[in-house]
């Protein structure tokens, strides 16, 4: 199972407190997805999910599609 990070930043690079964060799993069966929101750093932290592709939406818009592995980290900036 997969723990990775997604960061939310400005133009600034720096991180955005309590943005939503959801995650729709690309090609599961189940249609799965996952919502958590960002710290005080803007990471939102998501833990025990396969390997694989998801889209990424940040306070219900989209920001693309992506591939995430154990321990890895992707950043969006809003």
């Amino acid at each position: 199972m997969a723990s990775f990070e997604v960061r939310v930043v400005d133009d600034n690079q720096e991180g955005l407190k309590g943005a939503r964060v959801r995650l729709e799993f690309v090609n599961q069966t189940r249609g799965m997805s996952a919502s958590e929101y960002t710290d005080s750093d803007g990471s939102a932290y998501f833990d025990g999910y396969d390997e694989g592709d998801i889209e990424v939406y940040v306070d219900g818009s989209s920001y693309g599609r992506y591939h995430y592995e154990d321990g890895g980290s992707i950043t969006i900036t809003k």
